[in-house]
């Protein structure tokens, strides 16, 4: 029952700002004289009333009326009769408010869909409108959030952007060609994705700061050990088993054994533990493996201390958080 009055007054809000912002002149009178007329008012109502109102409040068209009618009906269904004639004033002046404020925004849309619904259905104007309307709703939204990310107030120039357009479109010679445009995009959008990543790993770096001074500590004293070798990168290396084999390039597939660990000594990863060597190419793994395997010669056993830049950065890998510095015990058994 109280779906029912809620849904009935929900029509008639809409009904009352139609009115308001329309004015009863630029929609047309319900005229019901033959069946199509008929048939044609019932689509439309039934239309409305599958959603529409909802899908206009969702996107931000119209404000709802639904939260204040249904605390009015709570009080008024408590209410005794004096009481009740007054909360239904009140309400009916709220609501009244709200459909002013909605009035301009559903002038609008009812604009937009008269412009559009007596169109011929593959007129080119037709066509457009409804690819501007992609464009304005998904595109660009999309596109402007890729290139300068949610908080940005910065948006992409639409002037601009028909203007690349349209001289494409008439064969025009355009002020920059395609190749170097689609390459142009690419770009920027590189750019904006590699800043993006960028300013995340900066506010982890706050909120991971001890982590990181830990592991800094570590391998500050882990270079002054003896026979720890610290190269420009920052990988450091000390010799368990020189081999007397070659030495992989980056070309190379390689077969290893290797035991990792946290600086703290837990265990994240062994192939040692599983009894299976693994084979993968030299340039498929971290950049701290890469380096250190270029440099062994087969038959070697070392022990990588392999900073997190080297490592898997601001990733969270399970057992690996972010910005952890990582050791493995790595044997270089053979070159495949």
């Amino acid at each position: 029952m109280k779906k029912t009055m809620l849904s009935t007054l929900g029509a008639v809000a809409v009904f009352s700002v139609m009115m308001v912002s329309c004015g009863g002149a630029s929609t047309p009178k319900a005229s019901l004289k033959n069946a199509v007329d008929s048939v044609s008012y019932a689509y439309g109502v039934s239309m409305a009333e599958q959603g529409l109102m909802q899908f206009l409040e969702q996107n931000g068209v119209l404000t709802s009326t639904s939260s204040i009618e249904y605390d009015y009906q709570m009080r008024i269904s408590a209410a005794d009769s004096t009481e009740k004639l007054a909360l239904q004033k009140e309400m009916a002046a709220k609501i009244d408010s709200v459909n002013k404020l909605n009035a301009p925004q559903l002038n609008q849309f009812i604009k937009g869909l008269k412009d559009a619904i007596n169109l011929e259905e593959k007129s080119a104007y037709a066509q457009g409108l409804s690819i501007g309307a992609q464009f304005s709703q998904m595109m660009l939204p999309q596109v402007n959030s890729l290139l300068y990310g949610e908080e940005s107030g910065q948006k992409i120039n639409t002037a601009q952007l028909l203007s690349g357009l349209a001289a494409v479109l008439k064969s025009e010679q355009p002020a920059m060609s395609a190749m170097d445009a689609s390459a142009y995009f690419q770009q920027e959008v590189e750019k904006a994705q590699a800043a993006e990543v960028a300013r995340q790993e900066e506010k982890l770096k706050v909120e991971y700061a001890e982590s990181i001074a830990e592991g800094e500590a570590f391998m500050e004293e882990n270079s002054k050990r003896e026979g720890v070798v610290t190269l420009p990168s920052g990988l450091q290396y000390e010799v368990l088993k020189q081999g007397a084999g070659p030495v992989p390039t980056d070309a190379d597939r390689v077969k290893v054994h290797y035991h990792g660990t946290l600086i703290d000594e837990t265990v994240f990863d062994s192939s040692v533990e599983r009894g299976e060597p693994s084979t993968f190419g030299v340039t498929q793994v971290i950049a701290g493996w890469t380096e250190a395997l270029q440099l062994m010669p087969v038959g070697s056993k070392w022990r990588l201390y392999v900073p997190y830049d080297l490592a898997y950065g601001s990733q969270d890998r399970g057992a690996i958080k972010p910005f952890s510095n990582l050791i493995f015990e790595v044997e270089l058994l053979g070159i495949e």
